[in-house]
């Protein structure tokens, strides 16, 4: 699947304009907010492991939703083909909402990292294992160039010695492989467990419950991305109170 995502990814930046919008926000620092709000809400209206969540939904109206429920900060998918998403959702959502907003893709080229600028940004996320160390280095370079904050994602501990030498702020660990798609919480627990207790780590993918919050937690989480749960809910407030009660 990571193959098929790559691919299509060099087709997608090719359709990026030429000619991108000129930023209108100043950028939002993540740090502070998710030490209060520790949530990361995603607006996802696809995915290649369940395909569509919810389709039509509106990205600025969930996003706010979001804000107003507790969310510390926002993810916008930006991928078209496997998660519905766009550079455009980014902008609705970044002229929305007063908390972080964070670019979710694959990020392979400079030119995603000017657009995710462009249309909004905070946060980018730069995923350790579809890039070398020299490709990460090129590309947080010019995300720091725009002043924009980097999200690092890691699937194992092998993949933070990719990153370490940057000075990571922010680090992700996500609980799904990204070839075969399947969830493994145990192993992401572990993961965090032996990371430097200095970096602020944040727990991606498969949470659903106030344990999943607890079990990452005491695992080393400080926050916590959030997609699927919180695109399938019918009450966005009381499945983030549900969250929240992990942290009491």
């Amino acid at each position: 699947m990571l193959d098929k995502i790559l691919t299509n990814k060099k087709y997608e930046i090719e359709k990026i304009p030429e000619i991108l919008p000129k930023r209108t926000k100043d950028i939002i620092e993540p740090l502070q907010t998710l030490k209060n709000k520790p949530f990361i809400a995603e607006i996802k209206k696809a995915s290649p492991s369940i395909g569509e969540i919810k389709p039509d939904a509106s990205p600025a109206v969930q996003a706010e939703q979001y804000e107003k429920c507790g969310a510390g900060a926002v993810s916008v998918l930006t991928d078209k083909h496997f998660f519905k998403g766009s550079f455009e959702y980014l902008k609705e959502v970044s002229e929305k909402v007063n908390i972080p907003v964070l670019c979710k893709d694959f990020i392979i080229s400079e030119r995603q990292i000017e657009a995710a600028y462009a249309f909004g940004a905070d946060i980018i996320l730069i995923i350790a294992a579809i890039l070398t160390q020299e490709e990460i280095g090129r590309l947080s370079e010019k995300a720091r160039e725009l002043n924009l904050y980097i999200l690092y994602e890691i699937h194992t501990p092998e993949e933070y010695e990719k990153i370490k030498a940057l000075s990571p702020a922010l680090v992700g660990v996500n609980s799904r492989n990204l070839d075969t798609l399947e969830i493994d919480k145990q192993k992401g627990a572990q993961i965090l467990n032996v990371l430097p207790d200095s970096l602020f780590k944040i727990a991606e993918s498969g949470i659903n419950s106030t344990e999943d919050i607890v079990n990452f937690r005491k695992a080393g989480a400080n926050a916590f991305l959030i997609g699927t749960y919180l695109m399938k809910s019918d009450n966005i407030k009381e499945s983030l109170q549900n969250l929240y009660r992990g942290l009491e």
